[in-house]
């Protein structure tokens, strides 16, 4: 250990030597929770960051914090970390690494945190407020002991800053202010039931999509501050023929009593859906119109496999068939190592091809994109949409004169309907945060020789569920995690 101390201290003289100095970086603490380190680029190879939270590092040891960056985004080397629930006073600790043409530079540092910000770095109050910063210029002191002149430091005041009317809406409140952060859940509870804002879905999932799973409470945890969503056989709640039987969701069922998403009975290749997976949602304590949505999540790994992490309609106002109100897709990447690298985002407005996915925006990751946790943000606006991952735009919509006019170009029936919206319509109305899990269905996976079901043959779930051998195997990894959620008016 005292070897390897020696030599990285030497590493720490060398970019002295060579002229070569690097800027302390830039760190925030956000509200509610977290603290983001950036550093402008200055031809980089590799920045690293090392910290402890109120606690002295011993020399260059790894600290409570670690985080090796290798590529910057848009000019920025930037590390974010989101669990620490900071306060004023706090100070971090901290060492940094950076690479430049093959030398290394080592230098450490201490901050205290005096403000926060929200994730639009946006200076807030303690409670998540919007604060407006008055700073006064420096002036000059003369030392009374030893009659030097010194520059007075800048004296920064933090004033409460006027509302500024947002173009956001929330269900049930009349006024909302640019910027101010709506809904925050960080699943810092012990057990699901303590989740005030959510409620979750036990039903059997129908049209448009027919999911070969079945929402209920057993595919949902919490642990760490992290939600998971992880698929579960049906046999494992039941038995080995359950599939083949009759399954009623009774009174926990929250979809409409009386219909198959309470209540199914197998008939010969008609067998119940054989997964059990999850889904909550704000539908009954949080919709809203236009604002920023972030959520940190890592998706789910295996084949079959969906991630639901949208927005979907309250009332579905302009019908509830074929996606004629919409949905939002925050962020999509299909669980199959095959289809991974591909992320989506954006509305869904038709059930079916092509107009399924012509509002999608993509981007190809290096990896695939359930290897790790990613933040993924929606920006909803009354012209548009805007879909970025990790801080990085990799998407824009606009409806143009409307989403009913290009709708119609592709046949979509129910886009008359959007005529007596706006241009924005359906995507004019409220809608909720859902967080889910899925399998398969008949709309999502196009047929080819590898998918073990073809999507409008009768024995679909049938044939899926025969070859469970060859998916079943993938799902080792197989949970939608979910760190936290925020909503953020415009």
């Amino acid at each position: 250990m005292l070897i390897i101390k020696l030599l990285l201290f030497s590493a720490c003289l060398l970019p002295t030597v060579l002229g070569f100095t690097v800027p302390y970086p830039k760190i925030e603490a956000i509200y509610p929770k977290g603290f983001k380190v950036s550093l402008p680029d200055d031809g980089y190879s590799f920045f690293g960051f090392r910290g402890n939270l109120n606690k002295e590092l011993d020399g260059l040891e790894l600290g409570q914090y670690t985080k090796d960056v290798p590529l910057p985004i848009n000019g920025q080397w930037i590390y974010k970390e989101n669990k620490p629930k900071l306060m004023l006073g706090d100070t971090i600790n901290y060492w940094t690494f950076v690479l430049k043409n093959g030398v290394r530079n080592i230098q450490q540092g201490s901050w205290t945190i005096t403000e926060f910000v929200n994730n639009a770095g946006m200076p807030v109050d303690e409670s998540g407020k919007p604060t407006i910063r008055i700073t006064t210029p420096p002036s000059n002191v003369v030392d009374s002991k030893f009659g030097e002149v010194t520059p007075k430091p800048d004296v920064t005041v933090t004033t409460a800053s006027s509302c500024q009317e947002s173009q956001t809406a929330v269900f049930g409140r009349t006024k909302i202010c640019k910027g101010e952060l709506l809904f925050a859940e960080e699943f810092d509870k012990r057990s699901i039931k303590e989740l005030t804002q959510w409620d979750p879905e036990v039903k059997f999932p129908q049209e448009p999509d027919y999911p070969f799973s079945v929402y209920m409470t057993d595919s949902l945890g919490l642990e760490d501050g992290i939600l998971s969503i992880s698929p579960l056989l049906l046999q494992s709640k039941y038995n080995e023929d359950i599939i083949n039987e009759r399954l009623d969701l009774a009174n926990s069922c929250t979809g409409r009593m009386g219909t198959r998403e309470c209540a199914q009975v197998a008939s010969g290749f008609l067998i119940l859906p054989p997964v059990i997976t999850g889904k909550l949602t704000t539908k009954n304590k949080f919709n809203f119109k236009f604002g920023r949505v972030e959520i940190r999540a890592k998706l789910t790994e295996g084949n079959w496999l969906l991630p639901e992490i949208t927005l979907e309609p309250r009332d579905s106002v302009y019908g509830n068939q074929h996606y004629e109100s919409g949905l939002i897709r925050v962020a999509f990447a299909k669980g199959n190592a095959v289809f991974a690298k591909k992320l989506l985002g954006g509305p869904v407005l038709a059930d079916s091809e092509p107009y399924r996915s012509f509002n999608m925006k993509e981007k190809t990751g290096i990896y695939n994109w359930y290897k790790d946790f990613h933040n993924y943000s929606m920006v909803w606006k009354p012209d548009g949409l805007e879909l970025l991952v990790d801080g990085e735009l990799y998407g824009t919509v606009d409806p143009g004169e409307g989403f009913f006019s290009s709708g119609l170009k592709h046949s979509v029936k129910h886009a008359t309907q959007w005529a007596r919206g706006t241009a924005m319509a359906p995507l004019d109305e409220m809608f909720y945060v859902a967080l889910g899990l899925r399998v398969g269905g008949v709309n999502d996976f196009s047929d080819d020789s590898i998918k073990p079901w073809k999507n409008r043959n009768s024995k679909a779930m049938l044939n899926f569920w025969n070859a469970k051998d060859s998916w079943y195997p993938t799902w080792s990894d197989a949970a939608v995690k979910v760190d936290y959620v925020r909503v953020y008016a415009l």
